[in-house]
């Protein structure tokens, strides 16, 4: 009887530890980084800002090469791009700013509204118009009071968050569509 208590002490104790196993990320590692639970301050805060200025980079790069595949008239290029850019957007950048706290954070909310506009205009720049508006609703509504946050839109000229949302109004439908093309193989007989 005294041997079985040890062991059964023993397992519980494993089988607690096993039973919420740490979230994983490909990219960061065994934990993620951008814990929602973790306090916004030291360590955690540094860490939520570089993947702020990361996806945000990683948008600006993203914009430049659809802009560019647009101007070329590539539009099997672009639209491969596209479902890949969208695939980001869900995996990497949609869970980032579903994260309430960081928009409120007085040293976040800035590169978070700037991520935001990038995030609509990279979306305008793919032909979704329509989840462009829904993402400056969303800025609108989240930065309510705080218009005069500045951000970096057009990258590389600081405007306050409402002339930025003002410039996406403009440009949210004037994109002319490409010429359609299939990005499959055509059939052969």
């Amino acid at each position: 009887m005294q041997t079985r208590t040890p062991l059964l002490l023993l397992a519980s104790l494993l089988a607690f530890a096993c039973a919420k196993p740490e979230p994983y990320d490909p990219l960061l590692g065994p934990r993620l980084s951008a814990d929602a639970k973790a306090p916004l301050g030291g360590a955690a805060l540094a860490e939520r800002r570089i993947e702020l200025r990361r996806a945000s980079r990683d948008l600006a790069q993203f914009y430049a090469t659809l802009e560019s595949l647009r101007q070329r008239d590539d539009g099997e290029g672009h639209i491969l791009l596209g479902r890949f850019v969208d695939t980001y957007l869900a995996d990497r950048v949609d869970p980032m700013l579903s994260r309430k706290t960081q928009s409120e954070h007085p040293e976040l909310a800035g590169m978070d509204a700037h991520l935001r506009v990038m995030k609509a205009e990279v979306l305008i720049q793919m032909g979704a118009p329509l989840r462009a508006q829904q993402t400056m609703n969303e800025i609108a509504r989240r930065f309510e009071g705080r218009e005069a946050l500045l951000v970096d839109y057009p990258t590389g000229e600081p405007h306050s968050l409402e002339e930025s949302l003002e410039i996406l109004q403009d440009r949210r439908w004037s994109f002319p569509q490409m010429a359609a093309r299939s990005v499959l193989p055509p059939d052969r007989p």
